[in-house]
């Protein structure tokens, strides 16, 4: 038989043992969703942050977006899954990871008209 002292102290390691459980189970049980973010450029320039080619982001995650143009170029507008991007007709702007998107950083001459 147990003493009192012996039977709480027991309990409260029971107690323990349970909570780190639930809290483990908790942390464990919601998957990180994560989307893949393409950027492309066109002749005129390139996307410097956060680079050209495919990166992965966790959902909800704002990333930043900064393109640059060659000498005689100027930057006209993002394409594509533009649907999150905050200003798509700012070089430098954000868009949030909410899907998969493919993003393309359109140039055009800096000397001239172009279509927009």
């Amino acid at each position: 038989m147990l003493s009192a002292a012996r039977r709480n102290r027991v309990a409260g390691i029971g107690i323990l043992l349970i909570a780190i459980a639930l809290v483990m189970g908790i942390a464990n049980c919601a998957p990180v969703i994560r989307y893949d973010l393409t950027i492309t450029s066109t002749k005129g320039g390139s996307v410097i942050t956060p680079g050209e080619g495919t990166f992965t982001y966790n959902a909800g995650r704002v990333v930043k977006l900064w393109a640059r143009s060659a000498l005689g170029y100027t930057f006209v507008r993002w394409t594509g899954d533009v649907a999150t991007i905050d200003d798509v007709r700012s070089f430098s702007t954000t868009i949030t990871m909410n899907g998969n998107y493919n993003i393309t950083a359109i140039f055009g001459c800096g000397c001239g008209s172009y279509d927009t």
